[in-house]
């Protein structure tokens, strides 16, 4: 069975079932005023650390050679289709904003079977196909909450969409969503392996659930894919930082970088939250860096190829 992490305590709460996220921030919310001023801070820690934590890979002295050898697919194309995007955007920014979230959904889900994949004994497809339905089925019920009960209101009619906003607070539905997470998750565990692929297979489930039950749409991003936030930072520590001798400049440059980082994509990405006259273009420089990210990510952890195989899997098993 193999070990990520070696403290058994830190590997379940970080990368196993990192629940604690979740938890952690409906406590913390609740000591503001202001709930949208607790989701900031959450993504200024969390969520765009982790986006920031991509760019370690191109910082990384041996993975220089591997970036000159691929340079189309790891810097010319994704700069063609970030151009593209980030046009787009400017004509229409809800075209973007409904990009980007499918483009999340993708890459969250592959990570959740990637970290699956980690810890299986014996290759099972037909969990995979699990979490990709789950993940599908509660982003396609968030989506009828959420996405459309905007599109009615930015256009001033009404499409009755108020009452599947509202799906949670019909005990019915409630107790269908409940049901739906219960059956799911309780299928997810009962692959015959070893605990901790059955861990993986929960929280790769269970992540897009909160989409279901609250009545915010940034709170769920947080208490559902802040699972997805932790345990990228719990791996990306791993393979660029643990056991790794690094000069303490260098060490201060790069966090300084993750910092900045944040900060500036968090307080461009976000304010709209506040100020409703926020301009689409502010908006759309993290949104480009998170499709950045979506895009990188199918690359720099594909252990199929070599390089990486000898990099970041040997790190990341070491």
């Amino acid at each position: 069975m193999r070990t990520i992490i070696k403290n058994p305590f830190l590997e379940f709460n970080m990368i196993l079932f990192p629940i604690w996220v979740g938890l952690s921030y409906l406590i913390f919310k609740s000591f503001f005023v202001n709930e949208k001023l607790a989701f900031l801070i959450a993504m200024l820690i969390f969520g765009e650390t982790h986006f920031a934590s991509t760019y370690l890979f191109y910082f990384k002295k041996e993975n220089f050679n591997y970036l000159k050898e691929n340079i189309n697919k790891l810097v010319y194309v994704p700069i063609i289709l970030l151009s593209v995007y980030f046009f787009i955007g400017l004509k229409n920014i809800d075209a973007a904003i409904l990009i980007a979230a499918v483009g999340s959904g993708i890459h969250v889900t592959r990570q959740s079977i990637g970290i699956q994949r980690l810890y299986q004994e014996v290759r099972n497809i037909n969990y995979e196909m699990l979490t990709y339905f789950a993940s599908g089925l509660f982003l396609f019920i968030g989506f009828l909450r959420f996405y459309l009960d905007y599109t009615e209101k930015s256009l001033g009619t009404n499409l009755y969409l108020d009452q599947v906003f509202l799906l949670s607070q019909n005990l019915n539905f409630f107790y269908l969503f409940v049901f739906l997470v219960l059956s799911l998750g309780l299928i997810s565990i009962l692959e015959k392996t070893n605990y901790k692929k059955k861990l993986a297979n929960l929280t790769g489930v269970a992540l897009y659930s909160p989409y279901m039950f609250v009545d915010q749409i940034f709170d769920a991003a947080v208490i559902g894919v802040g699972a997805h936030w932790c345990q990228y930072l719990a791996i990306n520590y791993k393979v660029y930082f643990y056991k790794e001798v690094m000069k303490p400049t260098k060490l201060i440059i790069i966090l300084s970088f993750i910092f900045i980082y944040s900060l500036f994509m968090t307080y461009y990405g976000y304010t709209y939250l506040f100020d409703d006259n926020v301009i689409n273009f502010l908006i759309l420089l993290p949104l480009t860096a998170h499709m950045f990210h979506f895009y990188t990510d199918a690359f720099i952890w594909k252990f199929s190829d070599e390089h990486i195989r000898n990099t970041v899997g040997k790190k990341l098993f070491s």
